[in-house]
């Protein structure tokens, strides 16, 4: 019987889970579908894969005119690729190809993914596009529960054409390749070592993260902080750091092809987002035994480690079923060193929390463990299938 034809149709090939859920989606599906990958643009690429793929060749434009302009070129050449390669499915993933997918829509079916909480209300074009394009879909897979409930009411999406996918984690691999050898930075196991892993842009928090850890410092002067990841905010990070007299104990490691290593060296794991979709990195340090402490923020952190309802909020430190929350942190996107807002000090405290108690983070490093089970690939390939199967 002839494989039915799978396009995942992606905006570029940056470090982000975006692209890692659809390289694991093409590795899993390649046996029992026709497997392809196409790409809006491949320029400054950070992943090289080992397949084969599409390059549209369309990269983003600076101007308001210019972006109109390739946006027309764009939903064109999409449109040609799915005349060329006649698909069955098209899923995309990202604003742009969410669009393009959309608007070149024929005979196939046409997926589109929502990725992150900010999408609900940050919208690719204007609200009215963006409802349109969620509506015109086949389907809307979202990376989490709050995400689908809100999409649902938002953009008035029938809850029949609503999913949830989970991003998958390959537990097994995570920890061979937590056993690497780390060469690149001397990290002592006689300090207290957080780790924290994400692009470096306002989403991510980093601001408020190392705001805490300037007041962890005063108890802990041992401790230290590890930042993967590189982005756009890098020189204000840096900065930030300097003016807080940190560059002893932050350091920034850049972006890693195998962050687990650095995790596995950790005591700590830290997420700092001012908002997610479903953030891997937190996963995956709990795939390597790292006890966590999330901030509240919408959305993933409170369906992955607590069992309390999706739309509950952290008003303090909160001890969850499989880690601890601390509540939101402002999006001030503020890197004045002077600067330490209320959500800074909760942060510091559910950092001292666990620096303070090695029992709690041992219990936890267990926790952690045993919940990333929850989230395997073998649970993500049978949802997907189960969706493309059912369409």
């Amino acid at each position: 019987m002839k494989k039915k034809k799978i396009v995942f149709l992606i905006t570029g090939l940056y470090y982000g889970g975006m692209e890692r859920v659809v390289f694991i989606a093409h590795k899993l599906l390649e046996n029992q579908y026709d497997v392809n990958i196409v790409t809006l643009y491949a320029d400054n690429a950070d992943y090289k894969p080992d397949f084969d793929y599409i390059d549209l060749k369309c990269p983003p434009k600076p101007s308001k005119i210019s972006k109109i302009i390739n946006l027309a070129k764009r939903t064109k050449s999409v449109s040609q690729m799915k005349k060329d390669m006649q698909p069955d499915i098209v899923m995309s993933f990202g604003t742009a190809a969410n669009f393009s997918n959309v608007a070149s829509k024929g005979k196939e079916k046409v997926l589109v993914g929502i990725r992150s909480y900010d999408w609900l209300y940050n919208y690719f074009a204007t609200r009215f596009i963006d409802k349109w394009t969620y509506q015109k879909a086949d389907k809307v897979i979202s990376v989490s529960k709050v995400i689908a409930q809100g999409a649902e009411k938002i953009f008035s999406i029938e809850k029949s054409k609503s999913e949830v996918l989970y991003n998958p984690y390959d537990v097994e691999y995570i920890g061979e390749k937590a056993k690497e050898e780390i060469n690149e930075v001397d990290i002592q196991n006689n300090k207290i070592n957080i780790i924290s892993v994400g692009r470096l842009v306002n989403q991510k928090g980093f601001n408020h993260l190392i705001k805490a850890f300037s007041i962890v410092i005063n108890e802990f002067p041992e401790a230290k902080l590890y930042i993967v990841g590189k982005g756009n905010k890098e020189k204000d990070i840096k900065k930030l750091i300097s003016d807080l007299d940190l560059t002893d104990n932050i350091v920034l490691l850049g972006g890693q092809d195998n962050p687990y290593k650095y995790m596995e060296m950790a005591d700590l794991y830290v997420l700092s987002s001012i908002s997610e979709g479903f953030p891997n990195a937190l996963v995956e340090s709990m795939s390597v035994g790292l006890p966590v402490l999330a901030v509240d923020c919408k959305s993933g952190p409170r369906e992955i480690l607590s069992l309390d309802s999706i739309h509950k909020e952290a008003k303090d430190i909160e001890e969850c079923e499989y880690g601890v929350m601390a509540p939101k942190v402002s999006g001030s996107f503020n890197y004045n060193a002077n600067y330490i807002e209320d959500c800074d000090r909760s942060l510091a405290k559910g950092i001292k929390l666990f620096l303070n108690d090695s029992k709690l983070r041992r219990e936890y490093s267990k926790k952690s463990f045993c919940r990333a089970q929850e989230f395997t690939y073998e649970k993500f390939e049978k949802k997907l299938t189960y969706i493309f199967e059912n369409l």
